[in-house]
């Protein structure tokens, strides 16, 4: 049984969603300027040198289908003279261990680009540039208020310097972009509000550009942010799209309902073990009270009057 209903108009496909970002971003042709405007933004917004060099792929991976585990990543290759490669991925839930998997998503093209028998040297020269971008819908890094989060493979002692230029990337929490000053000049604070808005108040992406002056001005001048528009406007409005949307939303509510409840199970138990754990505690005080007050001298008639509840328990205090 479906729990939401594709064909129904209010139903609104979140732009961060695993199916819609895979079909937003199926090819270099329907999302190349996008991908461009998106990365080129998120450097310049940490004074990180431009992209050099021109976008020849675009890949949606989607090598689980459930909502519990990473639904959608987009491999980007951009040729330059380094091998760059370019990899984000959307992550709505909350995920300790995305930096792991980051890792472990990059020592694969990095195994890719080798040959058996290649000297270390060899290796070296064909190991591709990994820049891995992690578009989350929460706040992984509490310790620090910034939206973006780099990292890279670093020497820890002075001078702090990379040890291994070849791996890092950015985490972009959204939820910060409501701390940051407003800012519609910067063009990757647009794609941010744009993202989160839609997201988060369940509006379209052409909805948020319509009620926000300084979104209609940045797609204005920019050609790869009008396209990321369009092309969830055609993704949205696609009958085989709002039915895997409906298909990937229903599953998230299914097992979203079953770790509630077992939130739920484990809050009742806890409750109870501390209910034990006070009663317990209760009592003990009453028995050392009790003690205290027969080695006082105090009449065993009277304690028990004081404490009922340990009457038969007295004699042997």
């Amino acid at each position: 049984m479906q729990i939401v209903d594709p064909n129904d108009p209010k139903l609104v496909l979140s732009p961060l969603a695993d199916p819609v970002v895979g079909a937003i971003f199926a090819n270099e042709e329907v999302a190349g300027l996008a991908s461009e405007s998106f990365i080129s933004a998120l450097l310049k917004s940490q004074n990180e040198p431009p992209l050099k060099g021109k976008i020849v792929s675009v890949t949606a991976q989607r090598t689980h289908a459930s909502s519990v585990y990473r639904g959608c990543r987009v491999d980007i290759e951009i040729k330059t003279d380094v091998n760059e490669f370019f990899r984000y991925e959307i992550q709505i839930w909350p995920d300790l261990y995305i930096m792991l998997r980051g890792l472990f998503s990059a020592a694969h093209l990095f195994t890719e680009n080798s040959n058996k028998g290649d000297t270390s040297t060899e290796m070296a020269v064909k190991m591709p540039k990994v820049v891995y971008i992690n578009l989350l819908g929460y706040v992984l890094r509490k310790s620090n208020k910034d939206m973006v989060q780099p990292f890279k493979i670093m020497y820890t002692k002075l001078p702090y310097e990379v040890a291994i230029p070849n791996f890092g990337g950015y985490n972009i929490q959204l939820p910060r972009v409501l701390e940051m000053d407003e800012n519609f000049d910067d063009d990757f604070y647009c794609w941010c509000y744009a993202l989160y808005t839609a997201h988060f108040e369940k509006k379209t992406v052409k909805e948020v550009i319509a009620m926000t002056a300084g979104l209609q001005a940045f797609a204005e001048r920019d050609a790869g942010f009008r396209q990321f528009n369009e092309r969830y406007e055609y993704v949205a409005a696609d009958s085989e799209a709002r039915q895997a949307y409906v298909d990937w939303f229903n599953d998230v509510l299914r097992h979203r309902g079953m770790m509630d409840a077992a939130w739920q199970e484990g809050q009742e138990k806890g409750l109870e073990k501390g209910r034990e754990e006070a009663r317990d505690e209760y009592e003990q005080k009453f028995v050392n009270a009790a003690r205290s007050m027969k080695n006082q001298g105090v009449p065993i008639e009277t304690i028990t009057i004081a404490f009922p509840s340990l009457a038969d328990k007295l004699d042997t205090l």
